[in-house]
């Protein structure tokens, strides 16, 4: 790793953990996965409470939040597959300005893509469509573009890595995604 990106991560506060053991037939290339821990104070992440549910050890006193970064593309149902089945996680579930930026900023070092996939889905409601994590968190944050979430139709959520809003996108279009585990 370049030493600029780690001196950039431990100033961020965050730990690049061993990518060699992540590797599966669901992701192909070791390559396209990189997992990063957030201190609690950092991010919005549940504590630890919810982390122990997801099968993510704590130290006492202290929650994490872990995630990685998969940059293959899947459609939101894949990715969340994949995140449920190899990393005993789901699709990340975002809570406040903190997390959306600090995500936003490890999607832009490890995709080279303008969107990734985040764990929020709208459903068609009047007179607004209505909207939730698909871990079933509370939904106490949002960062939509204007206009969206589109109506009409459920659609699933994706990150926009250029600037943090997030956007209304059709389930099947293949996306890199966020894990949180």
């Amino acid at each position: 790793m370049q030493p600029c990106l780690l001196i950039a991560l431990a100033l961020l506060g965050t730990v690049l953990i061993s990518r060699s053991a992540l590797a599966s037939p669901e992701v192909e290339d070791e390559e396209d996965v990189t997992e990063l821990e957030v201190p609690e104070e950092y991010s919005g992440c549940r504590g630890a409470r919810d982390k122990q549910a997801l099968g993510v050890p704590s130290m006492p006193g202290t929650a994490t939040c872990r995630y990685v970064i998969i940059s293959r593309c899947r459609s939101f149902r894949r990715a969340q597959r994949i995140c449920a089945r190899r990393f005993r996680g789901r699709l990340a579930s975002i809570h406040d300005s903190h997390t959306n930026t600090f995500l936003v900023l490890l999607a832009r070092r490890h995709t080279n893509a303008g969107l990734v996939w985040i764990g929020a889905v709208s459903q068609p409601a009047k007179p607004f469509p209505s909207c939730h994590w698909t871990d079933r968190s509370p939904w106490n944050y949002s960062r939509w573009v204007r206009g969206h979430p589109l109506p009409g139709r459920r659609f699933c959520t994706a990150l926009c890595t250029n600037n943090g809003l997030w956007r209304s996108v059709r389930c099947k279009r293949r996306l890199p995604f966020i894990c949180e585990i």
